[in-house]
């Protein structure tokens, strides 16, 4: 096997036990904060800015109905509100109640994000831009595959 070879599957491994250890990090935060890691995944999205029911389960991959129920759970403690959307108000969006999730979501990874900044520093600024490049394309490349596999019938 030729060097390349071997570097591209050695960072393709590491990207698959990465990917093993993030879902692992998810469902323990996710009992951590007490609600499931559907609802978790759910609220990450939301991290991103307002969406609808519709959006929100596009997105997360799950059926209308089912978010509806995660919606309804998040709401109940609190993390989440529904809102009527400033531009279309006929649509109702659901948004992140950042204090709330601050107060109870963020403490559970700001150890893990104190130890990412503090291994980062051990990194070049040009050697930073190049990982920020490569996670871009490594997250496009997600985003295109999930939807092929969404997009295809079940076997």
């Amino acid at each position: 096997m030729s060097r390349r070879a071997s570097l591209v599957a050695g960072l393709l491994e590491e990207l698959r036990k990465t990917n093993v250890l993030s879902v692992s990090m998810s469902q323990a935060a996710a009992v951590r904060i007490g609600i499931n890691t559907t609802d978790l995944h759910c609220l990450n999205l939301l991290s991103e800015g307002p969406l609808t029911a519709s959006e929100l389960a596009r997105r997360a991959g799950i059926t209308t109905a089912s978010v509806t129920g995660v919606i309804d759970r998040l709401e109940s403690v609190g993390y989440v509100r529904r809102e009527r959307d400033d531009a279309d108000r006929r649509k109702v969006v659901v948004t992140v109640d950042v204090q709330r999730a601050g107060a109870d979501v963020a403490p559970v990874f700001a150890p893990l994000i104190k130890a990412w900044r503090a291994s980062l520093g051990d990194y070049s600024d040009e050697e930073l831009e190049l990982i920020i490049g490569f996670l871009r394309r490594t997250q496009a490349l997600f985003q295109d595959e999930v939807e092929q596999m969404r997009s295809k019938p079940t076997p």
